[in-house]
């Protein structure tokens, strides 16, 4: 079999109209290799971001993938390009060796914050030469990444300050489940994972077991639980997402899953669309306790 590699490279606000062109057009039931790969460089030896470059990535197996699909993803890129300032996309065929060492090679062990370590699977060996930090291991697969884009490293280190020992995390939006064996690295006691999608379900559920943390990680596919999952509420719930659909289920009542005391951990917000989650926090009664960004992306911390 042979792949066609397409490659974007672009800033933040068009990265993220990039990623969901290819995982709209790129994504069926069934098929791992469907999506977006998202490769953030630019960092400096110490893993801060000097220079950001984003490179969006989707492979397309020809011979297989009907035109219709193809046509879509090339015309959605010509129109994006109208929007963004963003160069006609690389392509590349690859035989089915390449491919499988391409979209590998654009990872690579990344330290965030001041513990956490994300080690892709395959480069496990990495865990020993920092043993100082606490690794999260993941096998991505073709349809998430690794958590290296700019809102799940914001969301990790935002974590990293709000995981208490002991405390009950919802991630709202699992993908590969890097957020919930990121909480459980960190001492949560338990971990609920939701996602509308059943290959990011089964995503959390085998990178989990990857960490040893299967019995401690729940995933089950849906959005927003019911609040007689746990009446006591969780301490954290965490949402990297679009900032459209964080301000619905905030709407929805997302806030009153907390726990007393309880804090909101919202990512994949691209600065100028944060006024959507801001007001939606706002209708609810909810304040900002803690705002990080990262080039045009922000993560917010919020309570009541």
């Amino acid at each position: 079999m042979k792949w066609l590699e397409v490659s974007v490279r672009c800033d933040g606000e068009a990265a993220e109209a990039v990623c969901e062109l290819f995982n709209r057009y790129n994504s069926a039931p069934g098929e791992a290799q469907g999506g977006a790969v998202v490769e953030v460089s630019g960092y400096d030896a110490v893993g801060e971001l000097a220079q950001p470059i984003v490179t969006v990535r989707t492979y397309l197996p020809l011979g297989q993938i009907p035109d219709e699909r193809r046509r879509k993803i090339e015309e959605g890129l010509w129109f994006l390009g109208r929007l963004y300032p963003i160069p006609e996309p690389e392509l590349r065929e690859l035989d089915f060796e390449d491919w499988s060492r391409a979209w590998r090679a654009h990872y690579q062990p990344m330290p965030i914050g001041q513990r956490l370590l994300i080690v892709p699977a395959w480069q496990a060996d990495a865990v020993a030469g920092a043993p100082e930090r606490l690794p999260v291991l993941l096998e991505p697969g073709m349809a998430f990444g690794t958590g290296l884009h700019p809102t799940t490293r914001l969301c990790m280190a935002a974590l990293e300050r709000h995981v208490r020992p002991g405390d009950a995390l919802l991630d709202i939006g699992s993908g590969s489940g890097v957020l919930s064996i990121t909480a459980a690295r960190l001492g949560a006691s338990s971990v609920l994972a939701t996602d509308i999608d059943p290959l990011a379900v089964a995503a959390t559920r085998a990178n989990s077991e990857l960490n040893g943390l299967g019995q401690l990680v729940q995933a089950q596919e849906g959005s927003l639980p019911d609040r007689g999952d746990r009446p006591g509420g969780w301490q954290v719930i965490a949402a990297n997402i679009l900032a459209e659909v964080i301000a619905e289920l905030l709407d929805s009542g997302m806030d009153t899953r907390l726990a007393a005391g309880g804090r909101l951990v919202l990512s994949g917000i691209i600065e100028p669309r944060e006024e959507i989650v801001q007001s939606a926090l706002k209708r609810r009664g909810l304040r900002v306790s803690e705002r990080t960004q990262e080039g045009d992306w922000v993560c917010l911390v919020a309570a009541m």
